[in-house]
């Protein structure tokens, strides 16, 4: 019986040390390298800045508030289409990304159909912001797969499905 416990012991102690030769020797911690990640966000923008025109236009609102995080999800939805945006960020004034989707139930073109909603989204204020840009770079992009950097904000848009269209924005690094 003494057999098997020695070996166990010492199996212990090896994974102890281990782990503790493998932690940083710098004092750095995970936490601070995550949180220095997610300081980046839209300048100049609040979660009501885009939700409220949203609402006006009939859009069911869902807040989500929590301690470090929020997530806004506007939706609004038809017999031929649907069109959703979620607006997270870590606090309602501090934004990193909004996500617009269109999609489209119907016969007809989602291209034509997809410009009008995502050219609103792009043209939301933000500091910088560059309206006129924005729409025009929808307009003539709507069906591809292509990104675009506007004054400190990526606009992605996403055009490879047949029935959805995706603008994406995010503060440039």
């Amino acid at each position: 019986m003494k057999l098997v416990k020695l070996p166990l012991f010492f199996v212990l102690v090896v994974l102890t040390l281990t782990n503790y030769s493998c932690s940083s020797s710098d004092g750095s911690t995970k936490e601070s390298a995550i949180s220095a990640q997610t300081e980046n966000y839209i300048k100049d923008i609040s979660a009501a800045t885009l939700y409220d025109p949203l609402e006006q236009k009939g859009f069911k609102i869902d807040k989500q508030i929590g301690a470090d995080v929020i997530f806004v999800d506007c939706d609004r939805s038809m017999s031929n289409f649907s069109e959703h945006v979620r607006i997270s960020g870590d606090e309602p004034s501090k934004i990193n990304e909004v996500r617009a989707s269109y999609t489209n139930y119907s016969t007809g073109n989602i291209n034509e159909l997809a410009k009008q909603f995502l050219s609103f989204i792009a043209t939301l204020p933000y500091e910088n912001a560059n309206p006129e840009q924005a729409k025009k770079w929808i307009e003539a992009n709507i069906s591809k797969n292509t990104k675009l950097e506007i004054n400190g904000v990526i606009f992605e848009l996403i055009g490879n499905s047949k029935n959805i269209r995706t603008l994406i924005l995010t503060p440039a690094k």
